[in-house]
């Protein structure tokens, strides 16, 4: 193998290593019941009952979903899509500030199970302030954040798990996310049905530390908003780029 190959082969070791994605469990029959896994999840809300997204091969890599930006429409539009879970009459869902986990906002709580009423606006401002359908929650320091899923069983709502996997006990990715293919027609109960497009994404949450994967306790639709990849996965792809460089160069 020469140096090339060498150094490809070393990259994408390191990248498969930090940016490792969640198995999700798939299995017909379960505490759930039949046609209740996030594949079938996925499929019914699909025009034509199966989605061009695989729960398992077609998730964003661990490192690439833990933090987001809103883009240019300076508003991103958040639809609950379902909730299968236990604890569906307790979870909450929202975002938090990149610089400080601590400063998060809610958007919404397990009993807004009406896809309807549970959709929301969330808006960043010049000044970092947070507003939630027009109403000023918070303000944020950083204009990076995260999605998080918490229980109203904590002390003030506060966040149970993080997009950012490296928050979370013993480093445990609880949430998944799916990006649209531009391909797919889909319908949340309630709304008109539309294109899944490249800037609306799935985030689909695992409730239980160590619990049963299935990652459909939770399932969100978000959409203009943007992942911001993490600095160590931007550098394993710049190292990757400056040594394939250099490799052409000492090959010239």
């Amino acid at each position: 193998m020469n140096y090339k190959q060498l150094l490809a082969a070393a990259v994408m070791t390191g990248f498969a290593a930090s940016a490792a994605a969640a198995p999700v469990v798939i299995a017909p029959f379960g505490d759930d019941g039949v046609g209740t896994g996030l594949q079938d999840v996925l499929n019914n809300i699909t025009d034509g009952g199966v989605s061009s997204v695989n729960v398992n091969t077609d998730q964003l890599d661990d490192g690439m979903d833990s933090y987001w930006n809103i883009t240019a429409s300076g508003g991103s539009v958040s639809t609950f899509v379902i909730e299968i879970a236990g604890n569906s009459s307790s979870n909450t869902f929202g975002v938090y500030d990149r610089s400080n986990p601590n400063n998060y906002v809610e958007l919404f709580n397990g009993a807004d199970s009406d896809a309807v009423n549970s959709q929301v606006t969330l808006s960043r401002l010049l000044d970092g302030s947070i507003r939630v359908n027009g109403d000023t929650k918070g303000v944020f320091t950083s204009k990076d954040f995260g999605y998080y899923l918490g229980t109203e069983n904590n002390q003030d709502n506060a966040p149970l798990f993080y997009s950012d996997s490296t928050l979370n006990t013993g480093g445990a990715d609880q949430m998944v996310a799916f990006q649209g293919t531009d391909t797919d027609t889909v319908q949340i109960a309630g709304f008109e049905s539309g294109l899944w497009t490249n800037n609306e994404f799935v985030l689909a949450w695992e409730d239980v530390l160590g619990g049963d994967q299935d990652f459909n306790d939770l399932v969100v639709m978000v959409e203009s908003v943007l992942p911001v990849p993490e600095p160590g996965t931007l550098a394993l792809l710049g190292l990757g780029l400056l040594g394939l460089g250099a490799a052409r160069r000492r090959k010239a």
